[in-house]
């Protein structure tokens, strides 16, 4: 296993891991290369073009890394697969060289990989980073422009198809949320025997140990051009702050990025409105915000797969107060390792239980941590879904060239 040789195929650069999918694919790289695992990088070129700094630090940890550029947006909007993923289907021209024990794709995005001719590989693996239709669906219903929510519904319409061939075609499936994989499996137990859970990667540090600065300020640390994010933090200020106002030394603390997108900068300067309510744009690194302050808020309330703001809260061992969907497919359980809550009066009397209670954080905090440290370890969780690939016989590519799969999806095979 020391000389594992993995296709890594990824839909954005990943770092800085600066966002719950990057963080999440960055420290699976950290993990492998942990594990002696050999591992190409092929990613997908976005708009922003990373730092050579940036791009250094992955380098420092894979064997070889490519850009994809993807297909041109005009080219693909009008094909029967959804535009965002027919644009990578520049996967299907890169030439690879090598044999690899598995190749695995981060979220059913990078599937054209698989139509490669020249790839040679013992498994293909998604790694599924939200139910894409569910999330899909939550983004149109939330989104404020008109224009905008008609394309993400004709997105949503193509997707359906792709997603089911997809999860039928390839060898496994890799779920980051414990409840949307119980669900797969109850939908679709024909498919069980290839699915797995496996937690969000993170490189746990004991090192660190927390003080609890002991105040009122409480905290949220999300990028702020969602759509998802911004209905979260609306509720929050609507109905569960203005029930805060009236607790001495309250204070509402946003760490948000923008990614220098025009809605993210807009919503920003509307936070800084309310009052009590402490904004921070595009920060490098948020470490300082969670010593500051002494609880953490997840008031999502719409969205799939996992969020990651509660994980790493919890890693950072502060207390956190989330609603129901922000802690879904974590495996966190409520009253033990943090606390949830629907209902705006639920919510506002959670945290004030929390920051007049200096002993009640820290046992809360403490208890989540401890159970991070159990399940979330990614090095652990990967070893034991890659043990055995490497007993397995190299096998032709099965999918390259597959005329069903070009008849589901036109922009898959080379334009």
């Amino acid at each position: 296993m020391q000389h594992m040789k993995i296709l890594h195929v990824i839909p954005d650069f990943p770092f800085p891991p600066d966002n719950g999918a990057r963080a999440d694919v960055w420290s699976r790289i950290v993990a492998m290369k942990s594990l002696g695992y050999s591992v190409d990088a092929l990613v997908i070129a976005q708009k922003r073009t990373p730092s050579p700094e940036e791009i250094s630090e992955v380098r420092h940890l894979v064997d070889s890394l490519h850009f994809i550029k993807p297909k041109p947006r005009y080219q693909c909007i009008v094909r029967r697969m959804p535009t965002y993923i027919a644009r990578n289907a520049s996967l299907t021209q890169h030439r690879l060289t090598k044999e690899y024990d598995l190749t695995l794709m981060e979220a059913e995005h990078t599937f054209a990989i698989t139509q490669n001719p020249t790839l040679q590989t013992k498994r293909t693996v998604v790694r599924v980073h939200n139910d894409e239709i569910a999330w899909l669906r939550e983004a149109m219903k939330l989104e404020e422009n008109t224009a905008r929510k008609q394309l993400l519904r004709l997105e949503l319409v193509r997707l359906k198809p792709f997603i089911r061939t997809v999860h039928e075609r390839v060898d496994q499936l890799w779920f980051i949320s414990e409840f949307e994989w119980q669900a797969f499996v109850t939908d679709r137990p024909d498919l069980k025997h290839k699915t797995a859970w496996l937690p969000p990667s993170l490189q746990i540090s004991q090192a660190h140990r927390r003080v609890d600065p002991d105040n009122k300020r409480v905290l949220f640390v999300g990028n702020l051009y969602t759509s998802l994010n911004r209905d979260a933090l609306r509720w929050y200020l609507e109905h569960v702050h203005s029930l805060l106002l009236s607790t001495p030394g309250y204070e509402l603390v946003i760490a948000g990025s923008t990614h220098d997108r025009e809605v993210g900068r807009r919503f920003a300067e509307q936070l800084k409105r309310y009052e009590r309510c402490t904004v921070h744009m595009d920060i490098p690194d948020p470490t300082e915000l969670y010593e500051k302050c002494s609880v953490f808020i997840n008031p999502m309330r719409a969205g799939a797969g996992v969020k990651m703001k509660s994980i790493h809260a919890i890693e950072r061992r502060i207390p956190v107060v989330s609603t129901a969907v922000g802690n879904e497919g974590t495996g966190f359980l409520s009253g033990e390792h943090l606390k949830i809550a629907d209902r705006p009066e639920h919510f506002a009397a959670a945290i004030k239980e929390l920051v007049n209670d200096r002993s009640l954080r820290e046992v809360q905090a403490e208890r989540a941590y401890e159970y991070l440290l159990t399940r979330y370890d990614a090095a652990k969780n990967l070893r034991q879904l890659t043990d055995g690939v490497d007993v397995l016989p190299h096998k032709p590519n099965p999918l390259a060239g597959d005329q069903s799969l070009r008849d589901t999806g036109r922009c898959l095979s080379a334009s």
